[in-house]
């Protein structure tokens, strides 16, 4: 009696556990079964991007990235919308490596125009980028990745890199009022130099602070850091990190900047004018260097301020002792430097 008691425990727990089992299977069928993507198409007056349910493969991410794709080519006669890409734009073939993603169309794709090409390129970018490993989507064009009018590569890009509602202002300007570094006189400390731009606001706030930063300074006092001729290759932002990946004119340093003024220029004007903590910079694609065998790009960057040159203008209420000419010690705020005797006397600030 008591074996046969002792046998019906064991399979009364070996049915739980069964039925245990079973549960839980049900559950991830469940879960990947109601597991939905946001796929984007674009409205029937090319000026927005649409919204569209997209329950995908749930199958492997090779096989969702190409159920994707071959989504997005497809338009939805239910919500009047064109599909993402028109059906010229051939996808020739894909790459997936470490969550990076390269799409490589035909030269159609290169002969939309301005504004379809960008609603093209959110539309890529934000459905994609929802795959359980698919991290960043770069577009290449009959072979060569996709650059702006400058000639500017967009690299590789995320869904943060556009704005949420992109159809509204796809055309819009924002100004913006932006805090750069450059080399002061000496080439070993940074400067810093405010100026007020305008951009479309569907760049990124790190992108338009490093395109400024190339152009150098309007103040003739100080020097450019970034080396003439140097391409931005790319620019991404994850967990509050910029990366950014400039092509082999960064190495060519100018004469007399130190290799620590230009890194820290590109690092500092970023932090202080975008969203981010901390940058990485890698020369075509390789962060594993020392610059000018000077400073690590092995890991992100963060803001140095000990690099920064201080700025007595700024600073209206700190007294100075100076000397004149004439040997008597006289004494005033930083705002009397403006009167040319003052000028003339030797300071020391206290």
């Amino acid at each position: 009696m008591r074996r046969m008691k002792k046998i019906y425990q064991i399979m009364s727990i070996l049915l739980a556990v069964c039925l245990l089992t079973g549960i839980v299977g049900c559950r991830k069928k469940e879960q990947k079964a109601d597991a939905k993507y946001t796929i984007y198409q674009i409205n029937q007056s090319g000026t927005a991007l649409v919204p569209k349910d997209y329950d995908g493969t749930g199958k492997s991410v090779d096989e969702e990235v190409k159920g994707m794709l071959s989504a997005l080519q497809k338009c939805d006669d239910e919500v009047k919308a064109q599909a993402a890409l028109p059906k010229k734009v051939k996808l020739e073939r894909y790459t997936l490596e470490d969550e990076k993603l390269i799409l490589y169309y035909n030269a159609a794709y290169g002969k939309m125009d301005t504004v379809r090409e960008v609603l093209c390129r959110a539309a890529l970018v934000r459905s994609l980028t929802q795959i359980d490993g698919v991290d960043l989507v770069m577009i290449c064009v009959d072979g060569t990745p996709l650059t702006d009018k400058k000639g500017n590569t967009y690299g590789y890009q995320q869904a943060e890199d556009f704005v949420q509602n992109t159809g509204s202002s796809i055309n819009s300007f924002q100004e913006m009022k932006l805090t750069l570094y450059y080399a002061d006189s000496s080439g070993e400390k940074l400067q810093k130099e405010e100026d007020t731009v305008r951009y479309n606001s569907n760049e990124s706030k790190e992108r338009v602070v490093v395109e400024q930063l190339m152009r150098g300074p309007s103040n003739n006092r100080l020097l450019a850091t970034i080396p003439k001729g140097t391409k931005l290759l790319g620019v991404s932002i994850k967990d509050h990190i910029c990366y950014l990946n400039f092509d082999e004119g960064l190495r060519n340093i100018a004469p007399g900047v130190s290799p620590e003024t230009v890194i820290y220029s590109i690092v500092n004007s970023v932090i202080d004018g975008g969203n981010v903590s901390e940058v990485q910079i890698s020369i075509n694609g390789d962060s594993s260097i020392v610059y000018q065998e000077s400073i690590k790009l092995d890991e992100p960057l963060s803001r140095n301020q000990e690099m920064i040159k201080e700025d007595c203008s700024v600073d209206q209420a700190k007294t100075w002792f100076c000397r004149n000419t004439s040997g008597r010690t006289d004494s005033g705020t930083v705002s009397d430097r403006g009167r040319k005797d003052f000028w003339k006397t030797r300071c020391v600030k206290v």
